[in-house]
Protein backbone atom coordinates (compact mmCIF):
# COMPACT_ATOMS: atom_id res chain seq x y z
CA UNK A 1 0.00 0.00 0.00
CA UNK A 2 0.85 3.45 0.79
CA UNK A 3 0.41 5.73 3.67
CA UNK A 4 -2.52 5.54 6.00
CA UNK A 5 -4.41 8.48 7.42
CA UNK A 6 -7.38 9.09 9.69
CA UNK A 7 -10.42 11.18 8.95
CA UNK A 8 -11.19 12.96 12.20
CA UNK A 9 -13.38 16.04 12.60
CA UNK A 10 -12.75 17.07 9.01
CA UNK A 11 -8.97 17.11 9.50
CA UNK A 12 -6.72 14.92 7.34
CA UNK A 13 -3.62 13.54 9.08
CA UNK A 14 -0.89 12.26 6.73
CA UNK A 15 2.24 10.58 8.03
CA UNK A 16 5.80 10.83 6.86
CA UNK A 17 7.53 7.79 5.45
CA UNK A 18 10.90 6.12 5.11
CA UNK A 19 12.42 4.97 1.78
CA UNK A 20 13.60 1.71 3.37
CA UNK A 21 10.86 -0.90 3.44
CA UNK A 22 11.84 -4.58 3.43
CA UNK A 23 9.39 -7.49 3.56
CA UNK A 24 8.53 -8.66 7.08
CA UNK A 25 7.31 -12.06 8.38
CA UNK A 26 3.82 -13.09 7.32
CA UNK A 27 0.82 -14.72 8.99
CA UNK A 28 -2.18 -16.57 7.49
CA UNK A 29 -5.31 -14.67 6.47
CA UNK A 30 -8.50 -16.33 5.18
CA UNK A 31 -11.38 -14.66 3.33
CA UNK A 32 -14.66 -16.61 3.20
CA UNK A 33 -16.17 -15.93 -0.22
CA UNK A 34 -19.23 -17.32 -2.01
CA UNK A 35 -16.80 -19.60 -3.88
CA UNK A 36 -15.09 -20.90 -0.73
CA UNK A 37 -12.11 -19.94 1.40
CA UNK A 38 -9.26 -17.89 -0.09
CA UNK A 39 -5.94 -17.94 1.75
CA UNK A 40 -3.22 -15.30 1.78
CA UNK A 41 0.05 -14.71 3.60
CA UNK A 42 0.08 -11.17 4.93
CA UNK A 43 2.51 -8.90 6.72
CA UNK A 44 1.07 -6.99 9.67
CA UNK A 45 1.40 -3.23 9.96
CA UNK A 46 0.86 -2.34 13.61
CA UNK A 47 3.35 0.23 14.84
CA UNK A 48 3.06 3.88 13.85
CA UNK A 49 6.02 3.57 11.47
CA UNK A 50 4.57 0.43 9.83
CA UNK A 51 1.20 2.10 9.40
CA UNK A 52 2.84 5.15 7.85
CA UNK A 53 4.93 3.16 5.38
CA UNK A 54 2.77 0.19 4.38
CA UNK A 55 3.96 -1.21 1.04
CA UNK A 56 5.67 1.94 -0.15
CA UNK A 57 8.72 1.56 -2.41
CA UNK A 58 8.12 -2.15 -3.04
CA UNK A 59 8.68 -3.10 -6.66
CA UNK A 60 6.99 -6.51 -6.40
CA UNK A 61 5.11 -8.80 -4.01
CA UNK A 62 4.44 -12.58 -4.20
CA UNK A 63 1.09 -13.37 -5.85
CA UNK A 64 -0.81 -14.49 -2.72
CA UNK A 65 0.90 -12.13 -0.30
CA UNK A 66 -0.38 -8.88 1.09
CA UNK A 67 -0.49 -6.66 4.16
CA UNK A 68 -3.07 -6.10 6.90
CA UNK A 69 -3.21 -2.79 8.77
CA UNK A 70 -4.22 -3.02 12.43
CA UNK A 71 -6.52 -0.02 12.93
CA UNK A 72 -7.07 0.51 16.64
CA UNK A 73 -8.99 2.22 18.05
CA UNK A 74 -11.66 1.61 15.42
CA UNK A 75 -12.32 4.71 13.30
CA UNK A 76 -13.09 5.96 9.78
CA UNK A 77 -9.90 5.50 7.78
CA UNK A 78 -8.36 6.59 4.49
CA UNK A 79 -5.48 5.32 2.33
CA UNK A 80 -3.48 6.63 -0.60
CA UNK A 81 -0.88 5.29 -3.05
CA UNK A 82 1.82 7.92 -2.71
CA UNK A 83 5.29 6.33 -3.20
CA UNK A 84 3.62 2.96 -3.79
CA UNK A 85 4.97 1.38 -6.99
CA UNK A 86 2.70 -1.68 -7.35
CA UNK A 87 -1.03 -1.63 -8.10
CA UNK A 88 -3.16 -2.85 -5.18
CA UNK A 89 -6.65 -4.00 -4.22
CA UNK A 90 -7.74 -2.55 -0.85
CA UNK A 91 -10.27 -4.18 1.49
CA UNK A 92 -11.72 -2.20 4.40
CA UNK A 93 -12.83 -4.47 7.27
CA UNK A 94 -15.44 -3.64 9.93
CA UNK A 95 -15.14 -4.54 13.65
CA UNK A 96 -17.30 -7.65 13.02
CA UNK A 97 -14.63 -8.89 10.51
CA UNK A 98 -16.82 -8.35 7.43
CA UNK A 99 -15.63 -6.39 4.39
CA UNK A 100 -17.49 -3.08 4.16
CA UNK A 101 -15.64 -1.40 1.24
CA UNK A 102 -13.41 -2.49 -1.65
CA UNK A 103 -11.12 -0.41 -3.85
CA UNK A 104 -9.84 -2.39 -6.81
CA UNK A 105 -6.67 -1.65 -8.77
CA UNK A 106 -5.56 1.47 -6.90
CA UNK A 107 -3.22 3.44 -9.16
CA UNK A 108 0.49 3.32 -8.25
CA UNK A 109 2.00 6.60 -6.99
CA UNK A 110 -1.40 8.33 -6.95
CA UNK A 111 -2.13 10.82 -4.17
CA UNK A 112 -5.90 10.51 -4.57
CA UNK A 113 -7.56 9.77 -1.23
CA UNK A 114 -9.41 6.47 -0.73
CA UNK A 115 -11.65 7.04 2.28
CA UNK A 116 -14.00 4.70 4.18
CA UNK A 117 -16.35 6.79 6.31
CA UNK A 118 -17.57 3.81 8.33
CA UNK A 119 -15.63 2.56 11.39
CA UNK A 120 -12.73 0.37 10.23
CA UNK A 121 -10.94 -2.33 12.25
CA UNK A 122 -8.43 -3.34 9.56
CA UNK A 123 -7.38 -2.62 5.99
CA UNK A 124 -6.01 -5.37 3.73
CA UNK A 125 -3.86 -4.70 0.67
CA UNK A 126 -3.44 -7.39 -1.99
CA UNK A 127 -1.91 -7.46 -5.45
CA UNK A 128 -4.27 -5.82 -7.93
CA UNK A 129 -6.59 -8.35 -9.57
CA UNK A 130 -7.00 -10.69 -6.58
CA UNK A 131 -10.46 -9.34 -5.74
CA UNK A 132 -11.71 -10.08 -9.25
CA UNK A 133 -9.85 -13.39 -9.48
CA UNK A 134 -11.39 -14.86 -6.32
CA UNK A 135 -14.75 -13.11 -6.43
CA UNK A 136 -14.22 -11.24 -3.15
CA UNK A 137 -17.28 -9.14 -2.29
CA UNK A 138 -18.52 -6.66 0.31
CA UNK A 139 -19.95 -8.73 3.18
CA UNK A 140 -17.35 -11.51 2.94
CA UNK A 141 -15.82 -12.46 6.29
CA UNK A 142 -12.11 -12.15 7.07
CA UNK A 143 -10.21 -14.39 9.49
CA UNK A 144 -6.91 -13.20 10.96
CA UNK A 145 -5.14 -13.12 14.31
CA UNK A 146 -5.63 -9.37 14.86
CA UNK A 147 -9.38 -9.87 14.45
CA UNK A 148 -9.29 -12.55 17.18
CA UNK A 149 -11.12 -15.08 15.01
CA UNK A 150 -8.32 -17.16 13.50
CA UNK A 151 -8.27 -20.73 14.83
CA UNK A 152 -5.96 -23.71 14.26
CA UNK A 153 -6.17 -27.46 14.78
CA UNK A 154 -4.64 -27.07 18.23
CA UNK A 155 -7.70 -25.03 19.27
CA UNK A 156 -10.12 -27.84 18.50
CA UNK A 157 -11.16 -29.82 21.58
CA UNK A 158 -11.30 -33.57 20.94
CA UNK A 159 -13.97 -35.36 23.03
CA UNK A 160 -12.54 -37.84 25.52
CA UNK A 161 -13.23 -41.54 24.93
CA UNK A 162 -13.61 -43.66 28.09
CA UNK A 163 -10.79 -46.14 28.51
CA UNK A 164 -11.53 -49.69 29.66
CA UNK A 165 -8.97 -50.94 32.16
CA UNK A 166 -6.97 -54.01 31.10
CA UNK A 167 -4.17 -56.12 32.49
CA UNK A 168 -3.03 -56.86 36.08
CA UNK A 169 -3.61 -53.28 37.24
CA UNK A 170 -7.18 -53.06 36.01
CA UNK A 171 -9.67 -51.97 38.69
CA UNK A 172 -11.34 -54.80 40.58
CA UNK A 173 -14.78 -53.21 40.56
CA UNK A 174 -14.67 -52.02 36.95
CA UNK A 175 -17.88 -53.05 35.13
CA UNK A 176 -17.52 -55.96 32.78
CA UNK A 177 -18.12 -54.84 29.22
CA UNK A 178 -20.28 -57.14 27.05
CA UNK A 179 -18.64 -58.60 23.99
CA UNK A 180 -19.86 -59.65 20.55
CA UNK A 181 -22.07 -57.91 17.97
CA UNK A 182 -25.32 -58.51 19.90
CA UNK A 183 -24.00 -57.78 23.37
CA UNK A 184 -26.17 -55.47 25.46
CA UNK A 185 -24.97 -53.26 28.26
CA UNK A 186 -26.35 -54.38 31.65
CA UNK A 187 -28.04 -57.43 30.04
CA UNK A 188 -28.96 -60.10 32.66
CA UNK A 189 -26.96 -63.33 32.73
CA UNK A 190 -28.86 -66.03 30.82
CA UNK A 191 -28.71 -69.57 32.32
CA UNK A 192 -27.18 -72.23 30.15
CA UNK A 193 -28.06 -75.89 29.39
CA UNK A 194 -31.16 -77.65 27.94
CA UNK A 195 -33.23 -77.39 31.14
CA UNK A 196 -32.12 -73.88 32.12
CA UNK A 197 -34.96 -71.55 33.02
CA UNK A 198 -34.86 -67.81 32.50
CA UNK A 199 -34.48 -65.92 35.78
CA UNK A 200 -33.62 -69.16 37.61
CA UNK A 201 -31.68 -68.52 40.85
CA UNK A 202 -27.95 -69.04 40.64
CA UNK A 203 -26.93 -71.89 42.98
CA UNK A 204 -23.77 -71.53 45.10
CA UNK A 205 -20.87 -73.81 44.24
CA UNK A 206 -17.54 -74.79 45.77
CA UNK A 207 -16.31 -75.03 49.38
CA UNK A 208 -17.74 -71.66 50.34
CA UNK A 209 -21.28 -72.36 49.14
CA UNK A 210 -23.92 -71.59 51.78
CA UNK A 211 -24.88 -74.57 53.97
CA UNK A 212 -28.58 -73.67 54.01
CA UNK A 213 -28.96 -73.29 50.27
CA UNK A 214 -32.08 -75.19 49.06
CA UNK A 215 -31.54 -78.58 47.48
CA UNK A 216 -32.73 -78.54 43.91
CA UNK A 217 -34.37 -81.71 42.55
CA UNK A 218 -32.56 -83.48 39.75
CA UNK A 219 -33.63 -85.54 36.76
CA UNK A 220 -36.07 -85.00 33.92
CA UNK A 221 -39.20 -85.43 36.11
CA UNK A 222 -37.99 -83.45 39.07
CA UNK A 223 -40.37 -80.80 40.32
CA UNK A 224 -39.42 -77.64 42.03
CA UNK A 225 -40.16 -77.67 45.80
CA UNK A 226 -41.08 -81.41 45.70
CA UNK A 227 -40.63 -83.19 49.08
CA UNK A 228 -37.74 -85.61 49.53
CA UNK A 229 -39.11 -89.14 49.04
CA UNK A 230 -37.81 -92.11 51.07
CA UNK A 231 -35.90 -94.76 49.18
CA UNK A 232 -35.74 -98.60 49.39
CA UNK A 233 -38.20 -101.52 48.83
CA UNK A 234 -40.13 -100.94 52.08
CA UNK A 235 -40.34 -97.19 51.79
CA UNK A 236 -43.84 -95.76 52.20
CA UNK A 237 -45.11 -92.64 50.69
CA UNK A 238 -45.05 -89.81 53.19
CA UNK A 239 -43.45 -92.14 55.76
CA UNK A 240 -40.87 -90.52 57.99
CA UNK A 241 -37.30 -91.33 57.17
CA UNK A 242 -36.01 -93.80 59.84
CA UNK A 243 -32.61 -93.40 61.36
CA UNK A 244 -30.25 -96.42 61.50
CA UNK A 245 -30.90 -98.73 64.56
CA UNK A 246 -27.86 -99.14 66.80
CA UNK A 247 -26.44 -102.67 66.79
CA UNK A 248 -26.92 -104.68 70.01
CA UNK A 249 -24.01 -105.03 72.38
Amino acid sequence: MSKIFTVLLGTLFLFACSPENEQRPTSPLVINTANGEVRFNVETAKSLEELQTGLMYRTEMPANNGMIFDIYPVRPTGMWMKNTKIALDMLFVAPNASIIMIKENATPMSEDLIICKEPVRAVIELNAGQVRRYGIKVGDKVNHAILNNMTSLSDVVTPEVPTIAKGPDAQVNAPAMPKGPNAQVNAPAIPKGPNAQANAPVMPKGPNAQANAPVMPKGPNAQANAPVMPKGPNAQANAPVKLPVPSPL
